[in-house]
């Protein structure tokens, strides 16, 4: 166990490496959760989750990046970028190991 445990949760672990990995499982419970609803449950189907995925990890870097004011030069703007496919990619592989596991 480490001897110091962070009290506090930085948006900016969004942009990490651990942190692309965090919100990827998040968004793909997220998902898991929305096909559930009764409104949105039925239009999410094998064919829109991966868009929705994708969508939804647009916006979280999006918001991450304009919650935080960082910086929005080109040096920056490709980091963001990567963070971004990082996250929708291992949230689509995240979504995939789930299915298998549960059999599906």
């Amino acid at each position: 166990m480490p001897e110091q445990v962070p009290q506090n949760f930085d948006l900016t672990l969004v942009l990490t490496a651990a942190g692309a990995t965090v919100s990827a499982a998040l968004i793909a419970s997220i998902i898991e959760v929305l096909k559930q609803a009764p409104v949105i449950g039925a239009w999410i189907d094998a064919k829109r989750e991966p868009g929705l995925g994708v969508l939804l990890s647009l916006a979280l870097v999006a918001y991450t990046v304009a919650a935080l004011q960082l910086p929005t030069d080109l040096v920056a703007l490709a980091s963001y970028f990567v963070a971004f496919l990082g996250i929708a990619a291992l949230a689509s592989k995240s979504h995939d190991l789930a299915q298998k596991a549960a059999g599906k």
